[in-house]
């Protein structure tokens, strides 16, 4: 199946590949000025109008602009700026209703338009402005396939959860990742609000779970966040037990008990190793797939439609692909530099 992949990348522009990742195209945007140093931090593709990608762009007034693109990547055309003065480091369209789109925010924020982002309105989600690394920052909006409901994940305030669309929330934090921890680590109670992805999917037995990506492991909740299970991965071959900063998640739509996670060294050395597990029962045991990479593995964007393929993307800049569902992944020929986001658009 012929497919796209459009990146968002810091300070070296928006790109686009029409052919699974052999060749790639440089974005261009209504605003001309030097498209390769656009400093882009998400990309986001609703499956009911898979050809429609949406972007971030860093201005010139330390503020984003939100840019859409007709074209599957390949130009883009400022709409708005959803949140004057902040940056806006994710972008997610409404499944249900394609012309809702959220923008997360630093300082930590979520943004809501529903016209196709000609305007927005901040939401009460009630996320902190700071926390111990400076500015709190949204690290993923996901929608569900319940209409209306939404989770947000932030780094470092907590799981926040709706289910009226983002009219009202509720705030989780996880519980007993103290078990995780190893021999020379510190614990830090922060770490059950450090949040680095969500999805939603479930456990072996079938049943709805919350998965949740973290600075040290995997964790997962099968009651809406009352209780929580945890691990980390295994050591296997090249795979050492420092591989346990988890910073992206990816659930098989056709099967949601197989789950993917990208992980890497934690910060500073997150840019010195990485990898890609994979579990075929809801977190609960795991098996790296990838080769080891030279950076944590930022984010891992599905196929709108055919649940075997995925792209997932380091932090400073390789690109895999895989068509057999995470069981195995391909590095493409071409890297970047920084990447922040992926997406995949078909159409």
């Amino acid at each position: 199946m012929s497919y796209s992949i459009c990146l968002a990348t810091t300070g070296a522009g928006l790109w686009t590949s029409h052919d699974a990742g052999r060749s790639w195209v440089l974005s261009h945007c209504d605003n001309p000025k030097y498209p390769y140093e656009l400093c882009a931090r998400s990309v986001a593709v609703a499956s009911t109008r898979p050809g429609i990608i949406w972007t971030s762009i860093d201005s010139e007034h330390a503020e984003d602009v939100i840019a859409r693109s007709d074209d599957r990547g390949e130009t883009y055309r400022y709409t708005a700026v959803p949140a004057p003065g902040r940056q806006v480091w994710e972008l997610a369209v409404d499944p249900h209703n394609p012309s809702t789109i959220l923008a997360g925010t630093r300082p930590g924020g979520v943004f809501r338009s529903v016209d196709d982002g000609k305007s927005w309105q901040e939401l009460p989600v009630g996320i902190a402005e700071t926390c111990s690394i400076g500015s709190t920052r949204v690290t993923n909006i996901h929608f569900t396939d319940i209409p209306g409901e939404i989770w947000v994940s932030v780094e470092i305030d907590g799981l926040f959860h709706s289910i009226d669309g983002g009219d009202t929330w509720e705030r989780l934090q996880l519980a007993g990742g103290e078990v995780l921890i190893g021999a020379g680590e510190i614990w830090k109670e922060e770490r059950h609000i450090d949040i680095h992805d969500v999805a939603v999917g479930r456990s072996k037995d079938g049943v709805r779970t919350v998965f949740v990506a973290t600075p040290i492991g995997f964790f997962a909740s099968e009651d809406g966040g009352a209780t929580w299970r945890c691990t980390r991965y295994p050591v296997e071959g090249e795979y050492d037990s420092s591989l346990f900063y988890t910073r992206s998640l990816a659930v098989n739509t056709a099967d949601p008990s197989v789950v993917v996670a990208g992980v890497g060294f934690r910060p500073p050395d997150h840019g010195a190793r990485g990898g890609i597990v994979r579990s075929e029962d809801g977190g609960l045991t795991w098996k790296p797939v990838s080769p080891i990479l030279r950076s944590v593995v930022w984010k891992i964007g599905s196929h709108p439609v055919d649940p075997d393929i995925a792209v997932a993307v380091t932090l400073f800049g390789q690109v895999l692909t895989t068509q057999d569902g995470g069981q195995s992944w391909h590095q493409v020929e071409r890297e970047f530099g920084e990447i922040r986001g992926v997406c995949i658009s078909v159409g």
